[in-house]
């Protein structure tokens, strides 16, 4: 089933970006996750402001912090219709030597929202069922954030939560962080 769906595309480093609608198609294995928030990511202004390449060729959505609702899904991914999820900031394969032996961040086949596919600066995303992290709206709620908000756990918040949890550090250590910007700042 394909749901009528639109992105936002960086065609050329700092042109406007160009709506384009797309079908939503989930293959075996993938969701369509209709966006509820994508935050802009560092990456993201070096890839429209500075011309970093990414790795898809232009024109590409940008945006790999995402939360939003599985809407549609394919053969063997449909228990996260109806789910509030964020999209992992790096979806590796789950099929290599790494990932096999538990470390997906080295895996050489990993695919990142708005550098090897398409992103989430659009209304729906189609990706794999892999890596999703289901969000618990109730408690969500008690805590006074919406899922748009959530959007940035993927990226800006679990890089500096790896980062102190690699590093050993526990209530009362002594740690610099070099750079307090988004991700060091939650990293503080």
């Amino acid at each position: 089933m394909a749901l009528a769906a639109y992105r936002w595309l960086m065609t050329a480093p700092k042109a406007p970006l160009v709506r384009a609608a797309f079908d939503a198609v989930p293959q075996a294995g993938e969701v369509v996750v209709e966006v509820a928030g994508c935050g802009v990511c560092h990456t993201d202004l070096g890839y429209f402001y500075d011309g970093v390449r990414t790795n898809q060729p232009l024109p590409l959505a940008l945006g790999h912090e995402i939360s939003g609702t599985v809407v549609a899904a394919g053969d063997g991914a449909t228990a996260w219709v109806g789910r509030q999820v964020i999209v992992p900031a790096v979806i590796p394969c789950g099929e290599c030597g790494p990932c096999k032996r538990g470390r997906p961040a080295i895996c050489r086949s990993q695919k990142m929202p708005g550098n090897d596919i398409q992103g989430g600066f659009a209304s729906h995303i189609v990706v794999p069922q892999r890596g999703l992290c289901p969000v618990d709206m109730a408690r969500l709620a008690r805590a006074g954030l919406t899922l748009a908000e959530v959007s940035v756990v993927a990226d800006a918040l679990t890089t500096p939560y790896q980062a102190v949890a690699r590093a050993g550090v526990t209530p009362g250590s002594l740690a610099v962080v070099v750079g307090a910007g988004g991700v060091g700042g939650y990293c503080v």
